[in-house]
């Protein structure tokens, strides 16, 4: 084997001279192998050439080894547009494979840009995540999605653009157990891609709204690929993972909220990325069980909905939402409500696609101190605020809660007098 370990630029001597000037000629199996990228001091290959055939594979064909994400093939495309396959291979070893990424410019972008692509296996536990990704919650509402995902991720960047292109993606991916075996439980044939959205925090798919995911499988064993995956300009992120379809990772629910409505509760939420769906309303007295209380149905891609709860319980209620879609379901975060007779009302929550904690406290009395508890699940204290009302009234507080681990808490607030009320919320 033929191998060229890379550590900090490599720009190619061995270039073919002709109509596509600068080219890397990968022929009869040879191998270019990245090594020692890092967040401050990336590897670059550099193809300086924008014609789709500035990498060329002959023969048996080549193989590109990234296997981190900042060891990157860097193409300068510009404004150019084609299919750019870059032949990446899993690793040098008994259980390598090609697993060639091509990238098709659909419409060009705007701007002198470039490419960065890298790919890099994870542990079991799809760790270290890709930068930028903050989550690997499933849509179903289960904060770890692990066991559904491929442990790869794949890096596709487009630097330097004003307008970034739109492109066709194609994914091959590695099919043996290493992969995408045992824990993993997903069904190989049932994959498809997913992006991370940095802008919301969201894992999404399919920007026209009718499914959570892109693409199909195609190939067969060992050469397997998922392929179709078509992405506008404006749905351009640059952390992408395989995922399965019954299992994706979460769409994008803006916000689930509820309110005091005189004696009644008022339920009310946004979704993005919408389909003809079926909403679940469902309430808790304890925040673990709980009961459907009524459905709201999207015929015509509405992304608002309001749901009224008259019988809410006599101290608080919780609520979530069951979202049925066409293609994908998942779980709401739960909130809790007091009882709008309580004139000691509080409400606290954290909406999705937000790093805070919002809390509104109504107090007859002024000058009251309140003290604010952020508790996990096996009763540790994670944060710690007094709280202050100079005046009696209504008062609203926001709380950074960046930098925490997503998940299920429990929201603790201490009056004067000792009196507690416990919410949960979920980051």
């Amino acid at each position: 084997m033929k191998y060229i370990a890379l550590h900090i630029i490599l720009l190619f001597s061995c270039f073919k001279i002709s109509a596509q000037n600068n080219a890397l000629i990968l022929k009869d199996n040879p191998y270019v192998v990245l090594n020692g990228g890092t967040v401050g001091t990336p590897v670059y290959v550099v193809v300086n050439q924008p014609n789709a055939n500035g990498i060329i594979t002959q023969g048996s064909g080549g193989n590109i080894i990234s296997e981190d994400e900042y060891n990157y093939v860097k193409w300068n495309i510009g404004t150019s547009t084609g299919a750019y396959t870059v032949p990446f291979t899993t690793g040098v070893g008994g259980t390598e494979q090609k697993i060639p990424l091509t990238v098709q410019t659909t419409a060009a972008g705007v701007g002198s840009g470039d490419f960065l692509f890298s790919t890099y296996e994870t542990d079991d536990d799809n760790l270290p995540w890709a930068s930028g990704v903050t989550h690997f919650q499933s849509s179903s509402g289960n904060l770890d999605n692990k066991n559904w995902v491929v442990d790869r991720f794949w890096i596709i960047d487009a630097e330097n653009y004003t307008t970034k292109p739109a492109v066709l993606l194609s994914f091959g991916f590695n099919d043996d157990a290493t992969e995408t075996g045992a824990p993993n439980l997903l069904n190989i044939t049932n994959l498809g891609a997913q992006r991370f959205n940095t802008s919301n925090n969201h894992w999404e798919g399919s920007h026209s709204g009718s499914a959570g995911i892109w693409g199909t499988v195609t190939g067969t064993a060992g050469n397997r690929s998922v392929t179709g995956v078509n992405i506008a300009a404006s749905e351009f992120y640059r952390a992408w993972t395989l995922t399965d379809y019954d299992h994706p990772l979460p769409l994008s629910l803006n916000y689930f909220d509820g309110n005091c409505d005189n004696a009644s509760i008022h339920l009310s939420w946004e979704v993005s990325n919408t389909e003809n769906s079926t909403y679940i309303v469902q309430k808790s007295l304890d925040g673990f069980n709980f009961t459907t209380i009524g459905t709201a149905n999207a015929l015509n891609n509405e992304s608002t909905f309001n749901f009224i709860d008259r019988n809410p319980y006599i101290d608080q209620s919780y609520y979530r939402l069951i979202v049925e879609g066409e293609t994908n379901d998942l779980h709401s975060e739960i909130i809790a409500v007091k009882n709008c007779a309580d004139n000691s009302n509080t409400y606290v929550f954290s909406p999705i696609n937000n790093s805070n904690i919002f809390i509104e406290i109504t107090s007859e009395t002024p000058n009251t101190t309140y003290q604010f508890l952020l508790v996990d699940l096996s009763g540790k204290i994670i944060k710690q605020q007094e709280l202050f009302n100079e005046n009696k009234g209504t008062h609203q507080y926001i709380l950074d809660a960046s930098g925490l681990a997503t998940g299920l808490y429990n929201a603790v607030l201490i009056d004067k007098n000792g009196m507690k009320s416990t919410t949960k919320i979920t980051l």
